[in-house]
């Protein structure tokens, strides 16, 4: 990420590199450090559906730290999408099973980390600009993995580097589109929008590595992505209410 955005803004780099807030950064930085330490390992670890189900609770972790840190108000309706979705992913997870185990504990602290990359963009989106905020991201990861990597590397086989290479442009990619969108919009009308990638999940785990979902997972994606397209739905229509401009003389 850090050697992408490097390239992209060119000679503006020491004006990206610049920010007000430092300490924000760098605790922004060892919060993604965590989320990827603990999401990757448990996605190791555990079945693709079940880490990735796992990591759903960051949705509601967003939902808690925006009420309690950025004030924001959540309606009821909010609350019942939320309910929702979430309760698919405790279908999914099918307490008592195999994703309760050390490394699910792992996934969820991975979702909570998450929570807090969320919230602390919406705070620096107030005066820092999205690349800012990724490259100040990729330099802390970058420092504080550079030292165990010497010790540890074991180098990749082409293959390999062609796979690290694609998940660093895609990953820088979403990366910005994710960042950009929790700068312009509140983190807990956005947060149950991250249960499409349940769905992407499954399609990628069935493409890729023959995983046929069973009858569990379908019923909890259903619920999930109800409670996603009602939020979507609920937020689009509170949009343009307010965007509607009020009579200058309504009618008695």
């Amino acid at each position: 990420m850090t050697l992408i955005l490097a390239l992209v803004v060119g000679r503006a780099l020491p004006r990206i590199m610049h920010t007000s807030r430092p300490g924000l950064q760098f605790l922004r930085g060892m919060f993604s450090l965590g989320a990827m330490l603990c999401g990757f390992t448990a996605l190791i670890h555990l079945p693709m559906a079940e880490a990735t189900a796992l990591g759903f609770a960051q949705v509601l972790f967003v939902t808690l730290l925006a009420i309690l840190i950025l004030r924001e108000v959540v309606d009821r309706r909010r609350w019942i999408a939320l309910a929702v979705g979430f309760a698919g992913v405790f279908v999914m997870l099918r307490p008592g099973g195999e994703a309760m185990s050390g490394y699910a504990l792992l996934a969820i602290l991975g979702a909570l980390f998450g929570a807090g990359i969320t919230i602390s963009v919406r705070v620096l989106g107030q005066s820092e600009r999205t690349e800012t905020i990724l490259f100040w991201q990729g330099a802390v990861v970058l420092i504080a993995l550079g030292g165990p990597a010497v010790f540890l590397w074991t180098p990749p086989t082409p293959v390999e580097w062609v796979l690290m290479i694609g998940i660093g442009v895609v990953g820088t990619a979403g990366q910005w589109l994710v960042t950009r969108a929790y700068q312009m919009g509140e983190a807990s009308a956005l947060a149950p929008l991250d249960f499409v990638r349940l769905l992407l999940a499954t399609v990628s785990g069935y493409l890729v590595f023959a995983e046929l979902p069973n009858l569990v997972t379908i019923v909890g994606a259903v619920l999930v992505a109800g409670g996603t397209i009602y939020t979507m739905r609920h937020n689009a229509g509170a949009r343009r209410l307010a965007a509607t401009p009020l009579p200058d003389n309504p009618p008695a």
